[in-house]
């Protein structure tokens, strides 16, 4: 699922948080609640918002929950669980952060109001008339592209297990590892 999938299902609900597999969606501003909750975050005060509270709770309802994604208000959430929960990785795009330091895991649009002070994100011009958008820079996905696969790297995934649909490697990968050695989305495989 790319992230822009996952951001538009939680915008959808009226807690503004999805959680698909071990990713948790976490929308941005959606009412006026949400406007009055974001003055609290250049006050450093996210984990005091309704959305804070709701992505927690949620976060603690699924311990399987490894990775979390936030647009704008989401994404000062996504910063703040990650923050207050190291073992979580985190994605933002268009995140209200003043930060001089790099990292490929905020992404913003050039022109975007809210994120003009994160300058450590990765930018991209926007093709859409509201640079605050996550659709054009929410096309992220955890895992690789099938046809980057190779058929002996194809399989099912259950209950964390993989299972591949050919022959298993004659050895095993070493744990944490898919079965070409590397890792998605931050869980772990085991060969059966």
């Amino acid at each position: 699922m790319q992230d822009r999938e996952g951001l538009d299902q939680a915008y959808a609900r009226d807690d503004g948080v999805y959680v698909v597999g071990d990713t948790e969606y976490i929308a941005g501003t959606k009412s006026f609640g949400d406007a009055v909750d974001d003055l609290s975050i250049p006050l450093g005060m996210t984990n005091r918002t309704a959305r804070y509270r709701d992505a927690s709770r949620t976060l603690a309802a699924n311990p399987k929950i490894r990775r979390v994604v936030g647009h704008s208000l989401g994404g000062a959430v996504a910063l703040q669980m990650q923050h207050d929960n190291p073992n979580l990785k985190s994605m933002t795009y268009g995140a209200p952060v003043l930060s001089f330091s790099g990292s490929s895991e905020r992404r913003r649009s050039l022109g975007d109001p809210i994120s003009m002070f994160d300058f450590g994100s990765r930018e991209t011009a926007p093709s859409t008339y509201n640079p605050h958008s996550y659709q054009d820079i929410g096309n992220r996905t955890e895992s690789p592209p099938e046809h980057e696969l190779q058929p002996s790297h194809i399989g099912t995934i259950t209950d964390g297990k993989y299972t591949s649909a050919h022959e298993a490697p004659s050895e095993p990968p070493a744990h944490g590892a898919a079965p070409d050695g590397r890792t998605y989305a931050g869980v772990d495989y085991e060969i059966e």
